[in-house]
C-alpha cells in the first residue's frame, strides 16, 4: 500500500494530496500489467474502472463504420483514462490498447466516484483535465478542416514532443509507433506518411527509427509550418 501511495503522488491529479489522503487512496487502488498490443478495454464494454499509467504507452482509438482505425490519443506515464464518462453509467466510449508492456494503477469507477465526492479538489482537477482534452480534440478537428496532411503531421509531432523537450531545444519521442499508427492519427495513408517523413528527414528536421522520432530543433520544425 505504501508503494502505491508513492506512485500515486507522482500522478498530477493526486500530487497535492496529503500522505494520509494518499494512503486512503492507495487502499482502493490495484495494479495491472498489460502486455504489448493487448487490449485494456474495448469500445462499448461496461465501464468498470479508471486507469493511471505507471509506465508504458496506451493508444486510445475508435473504429469507424468502414473498419478504419481513428486514433484519439496516445497516453504516457502519469496520465489517466478514459477522460469522459465519469459522471454517467455509459460504456467505454473507445478502445484502449497497450503499445508496449504497460503497468497500470486501477481504481474501480464506483470507488473513484466516491473519491471525487470526498475530495472536491480532485473533482476540480478532473474537470480541468477533461477541459484540456476537449480543447485538444477541438484543435485537432480544426486542423483536419483547415490544414493539409503535412501540417497535421507536424502539429501531431509537436504535441507528442511536449513531454520530451530537452534543454538544447531537441525532443526525442520514444514510442513504438508504426507509420500506420501515425497515419491513423492524422487521417491519411501510410504511403503519404512515408513520403512526408522522407522529405522532413532530407531537410534535417527529424530522424526516425522503429521506436523513436528525434526532432533536432523543435523551434525549426515549428517555423517550417509557419513559413
Amino acid at each position: 500500500m505504501l508503494e502505491h501511495a508513492e506512485i500515486l503522488k507522482r500522478v498530477p491529479l493526486f500530487s497535492e494530496l496529503t500522505h494520509e489522503e494518499l494512503t486512503k487512496l492507495s487502499q482502493i487502488t490495484s495494479e495491472k500489467t498489460i502486455g504489448k498490443k493487448q487490449f485494456i478495454f474495448m469500445e462499448g464494454e461496461k465501464r468498470e474502472a479508471v486507469y493511471f499509467i505507471r509506465s508504458g504507452v496506451v493508444k486510445v482509438f475508435r473504429v469507424d463504420e468502414n473498419g478504419n482505425e481513428q486514433v484519439i490519443n496516445l497516453l504516457q506515464t502519469g496520465e489517466m483514462f478514459p477522460h469522459i464518462g465519469f459522471f454517467d453509467e455509459g460504456p467505454y466510449p473507445s478502445t484502449a490498447q497497450a503499445m508496449e508492456e504497460t503497468h497500470l494503477l486501477v481504481i474501480r469507477v464506483d470507488d473513484f466516484n466516491e473519491l471525487l465526492m470526498m475530495y472536491p479538489r480532485i473533482a476540480i482537477k478532473v474537470m480541468k483535465i477533461m477541459g484540456q482534452k476537449i480543447k485538444q480534440l477541438a484543435n485537432r478537428i480544426q486542423e483536419f478542416i483547415s490544414q493539409d496532411v503535412q501540417h497535421r503531421l507536424i502539429h501531431t509531432l509537436l504535441r507528442l514532443s511536449d513531454q520530451h523537450l530537452a534543454e538544447d531545444g531537441s525532443a526525442t519521442i520514444e514510442m513504438p509507433l508504426t507509420n500506420q499508427d501515425v497515419a491513423n492519427m492524422v487521417g491519411t495513408t501510410r504511403e503519404t506518411i512515408n513520403r512526408i517523413f522522407n522529405q522532413l528527414k532530407k531537410e534535417g528536421l527529424i530522424e526516425t527509427s522503429r521506436k523513436r522520432i528525434y526532432i533536432p530543433n523543435v523551434d525549426a520544425l515549428k517555423e517550417h509550418i509557419e513559413s
